[in-house]
């Protein structure tokens, strides 16, 4: 078996990636992955447009990578060696799906005669993701065939460019190998891969002008390009209501900011009912909206390129169109009034106390554009509930499934993509879900400022039934670690700030340091409950 066959055919497979588009790779070492992460070494060192990332924590580097990908827009791949290491990006590529993000695994593999023999280090990888990846390839890099090379070619980059667009998502490409494993490096053959070009026709959308004259838009988190100029000289132009979830990235001082805290309150009365709902993007990060136009029987369209996607089930119709082509090719006339009376609702007095005030005051201090990525929970419920985006609206989170692993790490790769200092927001037990990110910060020295709310467990349990039960609680959903965030911050050597009040964090972020920092905020889960309840002036049950 000739290293000139697997070098030449392992080229054409990072020149055809880096053609469709991929210029982050996210490596973590092992032995069967060997020539590929030497030859991408080696590529990366003649092509500086070439990011090249080494993780040696594969559920870390899932998460990194995907970090990468949804901040950027753009596919990353991940490199892996064989047997359990693949698994471990199930969870990162779960997400992917979720959330369409083009995450691309290349998983190196044993070859056809060790699977199923008790050979170590071998799990039948053929699409391990299952359901998980929309698009699947298997290359054989060894085979000396010259269709296999242009095989090779053509399919990465037919498979890229769906998995970035009508089929968006995670895809595999695995790769069996047999031993020797060496590619030879001194190879200086030119490699040209044929390229395939897709053509998209321009849609045209004659105008439509809406009869509805209290239309209200909900714009949910956006997967896709941001939209928020179109969308804000449309709500103006048409005195239309914008509801702005915070990771739609179109907040504005003047949409409308937490609409969960104000249905709780029962301020939305009967007066600010819409006749109709326009419903962009993914699954608002508030449930509560949701239940009310659903029980309010309120009609909604939902617009996306993944319309229909409604656990409500309460759209009426499902528009396979981007926001940015529906608000570019409708017109409404609203009722002003009913406008001004959405409007006023962004005036009411919050009462912010606790946890709930740092989102409050970094709405009124971060810089222009910050990138800041928010643990799901509690986290993002507040930053929903009070961030109104003043001066940023780069708001990113893992809301596709919603789950705490690889938060860290998620955002580790979002802040690898900016010299902007950025910042995340989580709280102590999905901190300690997915400590292994922090080495990304200390390795890479990456500008992020990390903000941890110190509850000592999981405080959004205490808002739920479970709480009621003093007997099993702590034991199971508050379930205390009692981590020192000190010794954290001393094993990845960051400098470590403690916040006495959020109001300080005014003077911290003030105060600007090179690389990582961690900043903790001590709260308490009983008296978080409380200040919550008094967000609006209101009680409760």
């Amino acid at each position: 078996m000739s290293n000139e066959t697997l070098t030449r055919n392992t080229k054409h497979l990072l020149h055809a990636l880096f053609q469709s588009g991929v210029q982050h790779f996210v490596v973590s070492p092992g032995s069967r992955s060997t020539p590929i992460a030497l030859l991408l070494a080696a590529f990366a060192r003649e092509n500086t447009a070439i990011k090249l990332y080494i993780d040696v924590d594969e559920r870390s580097a899932g998460f990194f990578g995907l970090g990468i990908a949804k901040t950027c827009q753009t596919p990353v791949v991940l490199l892996g060696t064989s047997g359990t290491a693949i698994v471990e990006y199930a969870a990162a590529v779960a997400e992917a799906h979720v959330s369409h993000i083009p995450l691309i695994v290349l998983s190196t593999d044993r070859p056809a005669e060790l699977q199923g023999n008790g050979a170590p280090q071998t799990l039948p990888q053929h699409r391990v993701f299952g359901e998980l990846t929309q698009q699947f390839l298997s290359f054989n890099l060894q085979d000396d065939h010259p269709d296999t090379t242009a095989y090779i070619d053509f399919m990465v980059q037919k498979s890229v460019h769906a998995a970035r667009t009508d089929r968006r998502g995670p895809m595999q490409i695995n790769l069996p190998l047999r031993k020797p494993l060496m590619p030879d490096l001194t190879a200086r053959e030119p490699i040209t891969v044929a390229p395939l070009t897709f053509h998209a026709p321009t849609p045209h959308f004659d105008t439509q002008h809406l009869t509805q004259q209290r239309v209200v838009i909900l714009a949910g988190p956006n997967e896709g390009a941001s939209y928020q100029a179109v969308l804000s000289q449309f709500s103006q132009a048409y005195a239309v209501p914008v509801i702005a979830d915070v990771l739609s990235r179109a907040r504005t001082p003047e949409t409308i900011y937490g609409i969960d805290a104000l249905l709780q309150a029962g301020l939305v009365t009967e007066a600010y009912r819409p006749d109709l709902v326009i419903r962009f993007g993914a699954t608002p990060v508030s449930a509560r909206v949701l239940q009310w136009l659903s029980q309010a029987n309120i009609p909604v369209w939902h617009v996306d390129t993944h319309a229909g996607t409604d656990h409500s089930r309460h759209i009426s119709q499902a528009i396979l169109q981007t926001p940015l082509d529906f608000l570019s090719s409708h017109t409404v006339t609203n009722h002003q009034a009913f406008y001004d009376l959405w409007q006023a609702l962004n005036e009411r007095a919050r009462h912010i106390q606790g946890e709930a005030a740092l989102p409050y005051h970094l709405d009124q201090i971060v810089a222009e554009n910050t990138p800041i990525f928010v643990a799901n929970s509690m986290a993002i419920r507040d930053m929903d509930d009070i961030f109104t985006g003043q001066t940023t609206q780069e708001i990113y989170a893992n809301r596709g499934a919603n789950g705490i692993d690889g938060v860290i790490s998620t955002a580790m790769g979002m802040s690898s993509t900016t010299k902007q200092r950025s910042l995340l927001i989580t709280g102590d037990l999905t901190l300690f879900h997915d400590m292994n990110g922090l080495m990304m910060a200390r390795k890479y020295q990456l500008p992020i400022d990390i903000l941890v709310v110190d509850n000592n467990g999981g405080a959004i349990f205490s808002f739920l039934p479970q709480a009621a039960e003093p007997d099993y609680f702590e034991l199971l959903f508050g379930t205390p670690l009692d981590l020192d965030m000190a010794k954290v911050a001393q094993l990845y050597d960051l400098p470590y700030v403690v916040l006495s009040a959020a109001s300080e964090l005014k003077t911290v972020l003030a105060n600007q340091v090179a690389g990582p920092r961690l900043i903790v905020f001590q709260s308490n889960r009983q008296n978080n409950v409380a200040d919550h309840q008094q967000l609006l002036g209101e009680h409760h049950e």
